[in-house]
């Protein structure tokens, strides 16, 4: 209850946020045949977008804070609930002389709850259904190579090059064909080595994931390499009606980064899997996986030098909720934390079956939330890098579900990372 009471918080916060109350009831009444009668603009459109993640979170809260397993039940309880909360946040915009209630709000964000509870039950689902399976780390890899492919959809959607493009206006088809229209060969030679290797984790985790449904490493690796120019074809696609600049040289280095990935652990996993044992393969994973992190968080590594650049960083305003969102009107902030989240959904994950302790402040998924915090503020050292007490929360929820996910897919401790003494009764626990 608590969850869900912190999160109605950050969804007055998401909605409500300088809503110039109007505490006239007569003009409140005058403006609601307006929720009947919605126009449609772009701005409508990527505020749909946004509500739809926003509520989604609340769907997905809801899953791994309740002890319902019905699902017609449990999605019934999402519905109402997510209804009745959009309900609210559209009756308090009534009484703002500058927001607009909208029916079409109201529905988005109860389809929005649901289809966050949907993720969440069909992840427990695919977990479960994996568990007595082949597994490389002691959870099945999908959990982690859907969620990174996820994260780097997000990135190269969106995040990477956000900048709108000068001169293009209209709907998303007009955009659409304006920016096809734009697109030169001359891009082919905007090479970025970042944009490679961000996609070298996903070609490793989608080849060790066919290779726990039995593919041969080779394979693997070369439809992982498909995977790779596929996902960056479809990011360039998206941003299209967004209005964002298109590269072909970004799918090139996309595929690149796929490639690398994918054949270098197509070459390698065997040994790997024959040298490494037991709590030294989640330890491997763990560390490159920070590394992984770092390089997201750390883009352009460049050390911020300006003591007062750094400070400012640390200002009151950083540590308010949505700060860096609320101004947006588009879905830059929506795939920030899209990204954000599915990032460290893995980490999550494999902290539930490999814990750095069995008790104690380094037990379940704290360590998680520990590193989630660590990487978020190292970016005050880095030059155009934005801290926020938003991602950190975000990021932390990304570890927790990912925990949650794991646990409630009936997935057990298999052992502690960190080496020491562990009482026979912890040890007879972990082997149940």
């Amino acid at each position: 209850m608590a969850s869900r009471a912190a999160y109605c918080g950050v969804v007055a916060v998401a909605t409500l946020a300088s809503l110039e109350f109007d505490a006239d009831f007569g003009r409140a009444m005058g403006r609601l045949p307006q929720a009947f009668t919605p126009g449609f603009t772009p701005r409508d459109l990527v505020d749909a977008v946004r509500n739809l993640a926003l509520f989604a979170g609340w769907g997905a809260l809801w899953v791994v804070t309740t002890r319902q397993r019905q699902l017609k039940i449990l999605l019934q309880r999402v519905a109402l609930s997510g209804f009745l909360l959009s309900l609210a946040v559209e009756t308090a915009q009534l009484f703002s002389p500058i927001r607009q209630t909208s029916i079409l709000d109201l529905f988005n964000n109860t389809v929005g709850a649901v289809a966050g509870a949907l993720m969440v039950v069909m992840m427990v689902e695919v977990a479960g259904r994996l568990r007595d399976r082949k597994s490389y780390f002691g959870i099945p890899a999908i959990t982690l190579s859907g969620a990174y492919l996820c994260a780097a959809l997000f990135q190269a959607a969106v995040l990477t090059r956000p900048q709108p493009a000068l001169g293009v206006y209209g709907g998303p088809i007009a955009r659409f064909r304006e920016m096809m229209a734009r697109l030169e060969w001359g891009t082919l030679t905007d090479l970025s080595l970042l944009d490679a290797f961000l996609l070298v984790p996903l070609g490793v985790l989608v080849v060790i994931t066919l290779a726990e449904s039995g593919w041969t490493h080779m394979r693997a690796a070369r439809l992982a390499t498909a995977g790779g120019v596929a996902l960056s074809l479809v990011a360039e696609l998206i941003r299209a009606p967004l209005g964002l600049e298109l590269s072909i040289g970004a799918v090139v280095m996309h595929g690149l980064g796929a490639a690398i990935g994918a054949f270098a652990t197509a070459r390698w996993l065997p040994l790997f899997s024959r040298e490494v044992r037991g709590r030294y393969r989640p330890l491997a994973l763990s560390a490159a996986y920070i590394v992984v992190l770092a390089a997201w968080s750390w883009d352009p590594f460049l050390l911020e030098t300006d003591i007062r650049a750094i400070l400012e960083q640390l200002s009151p305003t950083r540590f308010s909720l949505l700060s860096a969102h609320i101004g947006r009107v588009d879905v830059y902030s929506v795939a920030d934390i899209g990204a954000a989240f599915f990032l460290f959904l893995p980490v999550g994950g494999l902290l539930a079956v490999w814990p750095l302790k069995l008790r104690g402040w380094l037990a379940h998924f704290l360590p998680g939330l520990y590193l989630a915090a660590l990487v978020e503020l190292s970016q005050i050292l880095i030059v155009d890098r934005y801290f926020g007490l938003t991602d950190v929360i975000v990021q932390c929820a990304g570890v927790a579900i990912g925990w949650m996910v794991i646990r409630m897919a009936g997935y057990q401790p298999y052992g502690v990372l960190l080496p020491g003494k562990v009482k026979r009764g912890e040890q007879d626990r972990v082997r149940r």
